[in-house]
């Protein structure tokens, strides 16, 4: 019996060691790459909503940490990701956070921009999975994400005021708001 149990078990043994390997050196050789184009992602979804910034500088969460309290606390249950000041040059012109409210098939990574008085600039979604059809489309409605800020915005929305969001059809609409709903003062 013992004889059958290793019959059996030493090939799924080393099936298991080369696939780990496998997949060990695989992502020893990718991680950098996949580093490097999460940062590029977060830079462009920032300069989406804050154009007149020539760089970001990403606060340290140690040395920041009254700012990231507050952030969180106004946050409410959405998602904190990051927090960036927007400079053009030695001048802060403003913030860029990145936050991620829960929507209906995980977080919604958005990008949200402020002026330095709180006034949204504008949102941006970078990812999302949503219900193929209405809850993938929240960020193509021109009404809903252009309220937020960009680049026709009716109105400068302070940070911290939520959106009405009573018209909108699907969870994704009402956790995309929420998402805008960052005030770091």
């Amino acid at each position: 019996m013992l004889r059958l149990y290793m019959r059996l078990g030493i090939p799924v043994l080393v099936v298991c060691i080369v696939a780990a390997a496998g997949l060990g050196l695989t992502y020893a050789v990718t991680k950098d790459r996949i580093a490097a184009q999460d940062k590029e992602a977060k830079a462009k979804s920032l300069r989406i909503v804050l154009p007149d910034a020539k760089t970001f500088v990403e606060l340290d969460l140690k040395k920041n940490a009254a700012v990231y309290t507050k952030a969180t606390a106004a946050a409410g249950d959405t998602r904190v990701d990051g927090l960036f000041r927007a400079m053009d040059g030695d001048v802060q012109i403003g913030w860029g956070m990145l936050v991620a409210p829960r929507g209906y098939g995980g977080p919604i990574s958005m990008a949200v921009g402020a002026d330095r008085n709180g006034k949204v600039t504008g949102v941006t979604i970078a990812s999302m999975n949503g219900t193929p059809g209405r809850g993938a489309n929240v960020g193509t409605p021109k009404d809903w994400l252009s309220r937020f800020g960009g680049p026709r915005p009716p109105a400068a929305r302070e940070v911290g005021q939520r959106g009405q969001t009573t018209h909108a059809a699907t969870e994704h609409r009402k956790r995309g708001g929420q998402g805008t709903s960052v005030d770091i003062g």
